[in-house]
């Protein structure tokens, strides 16, 4: 579908683009019936289990230890930032840092706020070590990851309460299935796909070779209605819009994510790499 600002690539000339969090998956045909669900991620469609990085204790533990520190802020930091974490084999951080503000945010000053800053340093210090997914002996993982992103909400609380993850993840409807058309009939089995099948990079960005990491946040309800959907980290004003259009094409969900085996809600940060 190109357009003023972007540009259609042969397969062999695309430029390099990958959802960091979420592996690639091969493609389920069409034809299937009934149509098929879609994944947040693996090559199983009708997976659910969560299958990232666990807190001790729960996401409930987890929400409890950040905001015993966030109590300790000063009242007039009010606002929100994103805390991504890169873990180490251990579990442990290796690296923590705010994701950038888009241009125009409330939250830049909070961002630059010394006080913010020494808090989360704090907090990530405290932290217990996360249980990483079961790995083959031998295996590491590499520099990118496993990472997490946590929520930190200065001030009042929001309402409703919004878990970082649950037992279960969702499972979304791939229709309408024409968007997919020209995928040689095949449809996405997982978001991974989902995006890469429809991202394209915006031709500002490839003239300047400009890349990075967008983080898109979203979260999916009790009922499965996708909502708060928008960039919380941000690369350019250009790429910003071409992942939260696509975000804003993800359906609801036909299955909620459960924790303790019942329907929660749940936020997700979804990281994704441009590669001129």
């Amino acid at each position: 579908m190109p357009h003023s600002t972007t540009r259609t690539w042969p397969g062999w000339q695309r430029p390099a683009l990958a959802l960091l969090m979420l592996g690639g998956a091969s493609a389920a045909r069409a034809q299937v019936a009934p149509p098929p669900n879609m994944a947040l991620m693996g090559p199983d469609p009708t997976a659910t289990a969560y299958q990232g990085p666990r807190y001790p204790g729960g996401p409930d533990s987890l929400h409890a230890a950040v905001r015993r520190y966030l109590r300790a802020a000063s009242p007039t930091l009010t606002g929100e930032l994103f805390l991504r974490l890169e873990l180490e084999n251990t579990g442990r951080s290796r690296q923590a840092y705010f994701l950038p503000p888009p241009p125009g945010s409330p939250a830049i000053a909070l961002y630059i706020s010394p006080e913010a800053q020494n808090l989360a340093q704090q907090l990530v210090q405290r932290l217990l070590p996360w249980q990483l997914p079961n790995r083959q002996p031998g295996q590491v993982y590499g520099a990118q990851g496993p990472g997490v992103t946590i929520v930190l909400n200065f001030g009042p609380e929001p309402s409703p309460a919004v878990r970082a993850y649950a037992d279960e993840n969702p499972t979304f409807s791939v229709v309408p299935l024409p968007v997919f058309a020209r995928s040689k009939g095949t449809v996405p089995r997982n978001l991974a796909e989902f995006f890469n099948r429809q991202i394209r990079y915006p031709y500002e960005d490839l003239r300047r070779r400009r890349g990075g990491t967008v983080f898109a946040y979203f979260e999916v309800s009790e009922q499965g209605t996708v909502e708060q959907r928008r960039i919380v980290g941000t690369v350019s004003p250009t790429l910003d819009a071409e992942v939260l259009r696509v975000l804003q094409r993800l359906p609801s969900a036909l299955t909620p994510p459960r924790y303790q085996g019942r329907p929660t809600r749940v936020s997700y940060v979804l990281p994704m790499s441009f590669s001129p």
